[in-house]
Order: structure tokens, then sequence, then C-alpha cells
């Protein structure tokens, strides 16, 4: 979870508001914002989202080749399946609306006790 404003991850939800397909590694605020569609089906469908990205977990280059490799390939042998990816991380709300009601509820919450 990330609690403090970073500001190339402000740009990769922007990014993510016009259609752009994240590719990123599986680190800090970038984990918990991209669900890797072949890897974190379950984990984004936790969070009441869908899988919208391609990550991969080294910080080497056989890690950003998978990630890549698999996304160029949606690119060229899914382009419908790859177009409804696009809309649909258009479609995420990355806005401060939910966290927002979430800690109202939580305050809510702790003012009963």
């Amino acid at each position: 979870m990330c609690l403090t404003y970073d500001e190339p991850l402000s740009h990769l939800l922007v990014a993510m508001q016009y259609g752009s397909i994240p590719i990123v590694r599986k680190t800090g605020g970038l984990y918990d914002t991209v669900f890797d569609v072949d890897h974190d089906k379950e984990r984004a469908r936790a969070r009441g989202l869908e899988p919208n990205g391609f990550s991969f977990d080294g910080a080497d280059t056989n890690g950003v080749d998978y990630a890549l490799n698999r996304a160029i390939s949606a690119w060229f042998d899914a382009r419908g399946w790859f177009q409804s990816l696009c809309k649909r991380v258009m479609e995420q709300d990355w806005s401060w609306n939910r966290p927002a009601l979430d800690y109202i509820e939580l305050y809510r919450s702790a003012c009963k006790f």
C-alpha cells in the first residue's frame, strides 16, 4: 500500500485513464495498482477489480522481456481482447473517492465505541 504521494505512480494512473496498459515491476505502489492479466486474477477480484496490466518480478532483462513479450503477443494475437483490456483500464476508478468512503466508514465505526 502506498501511503505517500508518489509522482511516477500518479502519472501511471493518469496514463491508465487514457487506456495505456501498464507493464510494471511488482514493487510498492505499482504492485497495489497493477494486477497482472495472467497471474493476479484472484488478487484483483479480492479488491473488487479486474486484472489491468502486465507485471514481472525481477529487476533484470528476463523479467522485463517476459512481461513485454506477453503484452506484444496479446496486441498481435488477441487484438479484440487487448482493446477490451484498454477499455477496462479506462473504467477503473483510481480516484480518492473509494478510499475516502472507506475512511469515513472506519471513522464511524470507531465512534461507536
